[in-house]
Protein backbone atom coordinates (compact mmCIF):
# COMPACT_ATOMS: atom_id res chain seq x y z
CA UNK A 1 0.00 0.00 0.00
CA UNK A 2 1.69 3.61 -0.75
CA UNK A 3 1.87 5.85 2.24
CA UNK A 4 1.44 8.93 -0.30
CA UNK A 5 -1.74 11.40 1.20
CA UNK A 6 -4.84 11.38 -0.45
CA UNK A 7 -5.83 14.48 -2.66
CA UNK A 8 -7.67 16.23 -0.17
CA UNK A 9 -6.96 16.89 3.32
CA UNK A 10 -10.58 16.17 4.22
CA UNK A 11 -11.58 12.87 4.80
CA UNK A 12 -13.75 11.76 1.78
CA UNK A 13 -18.01 10.80 2.19
CA UNK A 14 -19.84 10.73 -1.27
CA UNK A 15 -22.13 8.25 -2.19
CA UNK A 16 -24.12 8.05 -5.34
CA UNK A 17 -27.45 5.18 -5.10
CA UNK A 18 -30.24 4.28 -7.20
CA UNK A 19 -33.37 4.85 -5.06
CA UNK A 20 -37.04 3.58 -5.31
CA UNK A 21 -39.52 6.01 -3.66
CA UNK A 22 -41.89 4.25 -0.98
CA UNK A 23 -44.92 6.09 0.96
CA UNK A 24 -46.12 9.15 -0.11
CA UNK A 25 -42.57 9.99 -1.87
CA UNK A 26 -40.77 13.33 -1.10
CA UNK A 27 -42.17 16.24 1.14
CA UNK A 28 -41.08 19.60 2.13
CA UNK A 29 -41.13 19.36 6.06
CA UNK A 30 -43.15 21.72 8.08
CA UNK A 31 -40.28 23.05 10.50
CA UNK A 32 -37.17 24.80 9.76
CA UNK A 33 -34.27 23.14 10.77
CA UNK A 34 -32.35 24.28 13.89
CA UNK A 35 -30.75 26.69 11.66
CA UNK A 36 -33.60 28.13 9.94
CA UNK A 37 -33.25 26.59 7.03
CA UNK A 38 -36.32 25.04 4.61
CA UNK A 39 -35.71 20.98 3.52
CA UNK A 40 -37.32 18.12 1.78
CA UNK A 41 -36.95 14.71 2.73
CA UNK A 42 -37.91 11.31 0.77
CA UNK A 43 -37.72 8.00 1.98
CA UNK A 44 -36.92 4.91 -0.31
CA UNK A 45 -34.80 1.72 -0.63
CA UNK A 46 -31.79 0.85 -3.02
CA UNK A 47 -33.15 0.11 -6.42
CA UNK A 48 -30.68 -2.89 -7.64
CA UNK A 49 -33.27 -3.59 -11.00
CA UNK A 50 -33.70 -7.43 -9.77
CA UNK A 51 -37.03 -9.12 -8.51
CA UNK A 52 -37.18 -9.72 -4.43
CA UNK A 53 -36.08 -13.19 -4.66
CA UNK A 54 -32.86 -12.55 -7.34
CA UNK A 55 -31.27 -10.37 -5.16
CA UNK A 56 -28.42 -11.63 -3.04
CA UNK A 57 -28.63 -8.75 -0.38
CA UNK A 58 -31.44 -7.33 1.63
CA UNK A 59 -32.56 -4.05 0.40
CA UNK A 60 -31.58 -0.73 2.54
CA UNK A 61 -33.63 2.17 3.20
CA UNK A 62 -32.92 5.57 2.95
CA UNK A 63 -33.89 9.05 4.28
CA UNK A 64 -32.92 11.29 0.95
CA UNK A 65 -33.18 15.00 2.24
CA UNK A 66 -32.17 18.38 0.38
CA UNK A 67 -31.43 21.62 2.01
CA UNK A 68 -31.94 24.93 1.52
CA UNK A 69 -29.25 27.91 2.19
CA UNK A 70 -31.88 29.27 4.34
CA UNK A 71 -35.94 29.43 5.03
CA UNK A 72 -36.33 29.71 1.49
CA UNK A 73 -37.53 26.35 -0.61
CA UNK A 74 -35.30 26.33 -3.07
CA UNK A 75 -35.80 24.32 -6.25
CA UNK A 76 -33.63 21.54 -5.41
CA UNK A 77 -35.99 21.45 -2.52
CA UNK A 78 -39.23 21.13 -4.47
CA UNK A 79 -37.15 18.49 -6.80
CA UNK A 80 -36.65 16.79 -4.15
CA UNK A 81 -40.18 16.93 -2.26
CA UNK A 82 -41.98 16.63 -6.00
CA UNK A 83 -40.37 13.21 -6.58
CA UNK A 84 -43.28 10.37 -6.23
CA UNK A 85 -44.57 6.97 -4.81
CA UNK A 86 -42.37 4.30 -7.02
CA UNK A 87 -40.50 7.05 -9.03
CA UNK A 88 -36.79 5.77 -8.95
CA UNK A 89 -33.66 8.33 -9.02
CA UNK A 90 -30.38 8.14 -8.68
CA UNK A 91 -29.20 10.45 -5.79
CA UNK A 92 -25.39 12.28 -5.35
CA UNK A 93 -24.68 13.39 -2.12
CA UNK A 94 -23.00 12.89 1.59
CA UNK A 95 -23.83 9.34 3.59
CA UNK A 96 -25.14 10.12 6.85
CA UNK A 97 -25.99 7.49 9.87
CA UNK A 98 -28.32 7.93 12.94
CA UNK A 99 -29.00 5.79 15.88
CA UNK A 100 -30.98 6.66 18.61
CA UNK A 101 -33.50 5.12 21.31
CA UNK A 102 -37.35 5.03 20.95
CA UNK A 103 -39.64 5.84 23.51
CA UNK A 104 -40.22 2.36 24.41
CA UNK A 105 -36.54 1.41 24.49
CA UNK A 106 -35.96 0.10 21.10
CA UNK A 107 -32.65 0.97 19.52
CA UNK A 108 -33.59 2.61 16.03
CA UNK A 109 -31.47 3.47 12.84
CA UNK A 110 -31.50 5.26 9.61
CA UNK A 111 -28.95 5.15 6.83
CA UNK A 112 -29.13 9.36 5.13
CA UNK A 113 -28.08 11.02 1.99
CA UNK A 114 -27.82 14.02 1.88
CA UNK A 115 -28.51 14.79 -1.61
CA UNK A 116 -26.61 17.31 -4.13
CA UNK A 117 -28.03 16.06 -6.92
CA UNK A 118 -30.74 13.79 -8.15
CA UNK A 119 -31.28 12.54 -11.45
CA UNK A 120 -34.23 10.54 -12.68
CA UNK A 121 -33.63 7.10 -13.00
CA UNK A 122 -35.28 4.90 -16.27
CA UNK A 123 -35.53 1.12 -16.23
CA UNK A 124 -36.02 0.83 -19.22
CA UNK A 125 -32.73 2.45 -20.42
CA UNK A 126 -30.77 -0.53 -21.84
CA UNK A 127 -28.00 1.54 -21.43
CA UNK A 128 -28.17 2.38 -17.85
CA UNK A 129 -27.85 0.71 -15.17
CA UNK A 130 -28.71 1.32 -11.16
CA UNK A 131 -26.01 2.75 -9.11
CA UNK A 132 -24.45 1.85 -5.56
CA UNK A 133 -21.35 3.34 -5.10
CA UNK A 134 -19.85 4.68 -2.24
CA UNK A 135 -15.78 7.06 -1.51
CA UNK A 136 -15.88 7.18 1.99
CA UNK A 137 -13.13 7.52 4.39
CA UNK A 138 -12.56 5.16 7.47
CA UNK A 139 -10.75 4.28 10.47
CA UNK A 140 -9.63 0.74 11.37
CA UNK A 141 -10.52 -1.60 14.06
CA UNK A 142 -7.99 -4.16 14.26
CA UNK A 143 -7.99 -6.55 17.00
CA UNK A 144 -4.27 -8.01 18.23
CA UNK A 145 -5.25 -11.32 17.08
CA UNK A 146 -7.40 -10.62 13.42
CA UNK A 147 -6.33 -12.06 10.50
CA UNK A 148 -6.78 -9.84 7.81
CA UNK A 149 -6.52 -12.72 4.98
CA UNK A 150 -8.32 -15.71 4.13
CA UNK A 151 -9.36 -17.94 1.25
CA UNK A 152 -13.06 -18.51 0.10
CA UNK A 153 -14.74 -21.90 -0.84
CA UNK A 154 -13.82 -21.91 -4.28
CA UNK A 155 -9.53 -20.76 -3.41
CA UNK A 156 -9.77 -17.25 -4.30
CA UNK A 157 -7.86 -15.13 -1.66
CA UNK A 158 -9.93 -12.42 0.74
CA UNK A 159 -9.27 -10.43 3.07
CA UNK A 160 -11.46 -7.93 5.63
CA UNK A 161 -10.91 -5.06 7.97
CA UNK A 162 -13.47 -3.62 10.78
CA UNK A 163 -13.47 -0.07 10.71
CA UNK A 164 -15.88 2.79 11.30
CA UNK A 165 -16.90 6.16 9.93
CA UNK A 166 -17.32 9.08 12.07
CA UNK A 167 -20.66 11.05 11.46
CA UNK A 168 -19.14 13.81 13.28
CA UNK A 169 -21.39 15.94 15.97
CA UNK A 170 -25.24 17.27 16.78
CA UNK A 171 -26.13 20.49 17.50
CA UNK A 172 -25.58 19.84 21.47
CA UNK A 173 -21.60 19.35 20.64
CA UNK A 174 -22.17 15.67 21.06
CA UNK A 175 -20.65 13.05 19.25
CA UNK A 176 -23.05 10.92 17.18
CA UNK A 177 -23.06 7.25 16.95
CA UNK A 178 -20.60 6.34 14.46
CA UNK A 179 -21.10 3.90 11.08
CA UNK A 180 -19.85 0.15 11.78
CA UNK A 181 -18.85 -1.14 8.71
CA UNK A 182 -16.92 -4.38 7.62
CA UNK A 183 -14.55 -3.98 4.46
CA UNK A 184 -14.00 -6.86 2.12
CA UNK A 185 -12.62 -7.70 -0.62
CA UNK A 186 -12.03 -10.99 -3.23
CA UNK A 187 -9.50 -11.33 -5.44
CA UNK A 188 -9.38 -13.25 -8.96
CA UNK A 189 -7.12 -16.00 -7.50
CA UNK A 190 -5.40 -16.77 -4.70
CA UNK A 191 -2.70 -14.37 -5.73
CA UNK A 192 -3.60 -11.40 -3.38
CA UNK A 193 -4.14 -8.37 -5.13
CA UNK A 194 -2.80 -4.63 -4.83
CA UNK A 195 -6.39 -4.28 -2.74
CA UNK A 196 -6.04 -7.45 -0.45
CA UNK A 197 -2.56 -6.16 0.09
CA UNK A 198 -3.51 -2.47 0.66
CA UNK A 199 -6.27 -4.23 3.34
CA UNK A 200 -3.58 -6.38 5.55
CA UNK A 201 -1.20 -3.47 5.48
CA UNK A 202 -3.67 -1.36 8.07
CA UNK A 203 -2.91 -1.19 11.24
CA UNK A 204 -5.54 -0.24 14.10
CA UNK A 205 -6.15 3.29 13.91
CA UNK A 206 -5.54 3.67 10.26
CA UNK A 207 -7.44 6.02 8.04
CA UNK A 208 -8.33 4.63 4.88
CA UNK A 209 -10.61 5.98 1.63
CA UNK A 210 -12.21 3.18 0.62
CA UNK A 211 -14.42 3.29 -3.06
CA UNK A 212 -16.51 0.19 -3.61
CA UNK A 213 -20.52 -1.02 -3.46
CA UNK A 214 -22.32 -0.52 0.15
CA UNK A 215 -24.33 -3.48 0.96
CA UNK A 216 -26.39 -4.86 4.13
CA UNK A 217 -26.32 -8.10 5.70
CA UNK A 218 -28.55 -9.99 7.55
CA UNK A 219 -28.53 -13.51 9.93
CA UNK A 220 -29.83 -15.02 12.93
CA UNK A 221 -27.88 -14.46 16.17
CA UNK A 222 -28.38 -15.37 19.92
CA UNK A 223 -28.93 -12.83 22.83
CA UNK A 224 -27.81 -13.32 26.15
CA UNK A 225 -30.41 -16.11 26.76
CA UNK A 226 -29.95 -18.39 23.57
CA UNK A 227 -32.48 -17.19 21.95
CA UNK A 228 -33.00 -16.66 18.36
CA UNK A 229 -32.80 -12.55 17.11
CA UNK A 230 -32.32 -11.30 14.07
CA UNK A 231 -29.24 -9.20 13.75
CA UNK A 232 -27.71 -7.19 10.65
CA UNK A 233 -24.82 -5.40 9.32
CA UNK A 234 -23.18 -3.31 6.87
CA UNK A 235 -20.14 -4.34 4.54
CA UNK A 236 -18.46 -2.33 1.00
CA UNK A 237 -17.14 -4.57 -1.05
CA UNK A 238 -13.79 -2.51 -1.91
CA UNK A 239 -12.64 -1.36 -5.31
CA UNK A 240 -9.55 0.33 -4.56
CA UNK A 241 -8.34 1.34 -0.73
CA UNK A 242 -5.96 4.64 -0.40
CA UNK A 243 -4.58 5.52 3.09
CA UNK A 244 -5.67 8.81 4.27
CA UNK A 245 -3.06 11.29 6.81
CA UNK A 246 -4.05 14.25 8.22
CA UNK A 247 -1.52 17.24 7.25
CA UNK A 248 -0.85 17.85 11.08
CA UNK A 249 -1.04 14.39 12.46
CA UNK A 250 -0.73 16.02 16.14
CA UNK A 251 -4.02 17.42 14.85
CA UNK A 252 -5.59 14.12 14.34
CA UNK A 253 -7.82 13.71 17.23
CA UNK A 254 -9.36 16.75 17.09
CA UNK A 255 -10.03 16.35 13.29
CA UNK A 256 -11.42 13.07 13.25
CA UNK A 257 -15.02 13.91 14.33
CA UNK A 258 -16.00 16.54 11.91
CA UNK A 259 -19.32 17.29 11.30
CA UNK A 260 -20.87 15.98 8.55
CA UNK A 261 -20.68 19.56 6.62
CA UNK A 262 -16.91 19.79 6.54
CA UNK A 263 -16.57 16.25 4.97
CA UNK A 264 -15.59 16.24 1.41
CA UNK A 265 -18.23 15.45 -1.33
CA UNK A 266 -18.27 14.65 -4.85
CA UNK A 267 -14.95 14.20 -5.99
CA UNK A 268 -13.53 16.41 -9.05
Amino acid sequence: MTTKNSKSSKPSNFIVMTIAAIGEGGKVNDTLTSTGKAYATMRGYNYTGKRKEEQTNPSMFFDVKAYSKDDTVSPFVQEVADIAKGEKVTVKGRFGFRQWVSQSGIQKEALEIIASSVEEYDPKDKESRPSNFAMLTFKAHIKPDDVPMSFTQSGKSMAKVRAHLSMGKDGNGEYRPSFWCNILHVSKDENPDEVINAICDLKHGDYFTVKGTLVREEWTGKDADGNDVPRHGYSIWANSIEPFHWDDDSAAAGKQEQPLEDLEGEPA
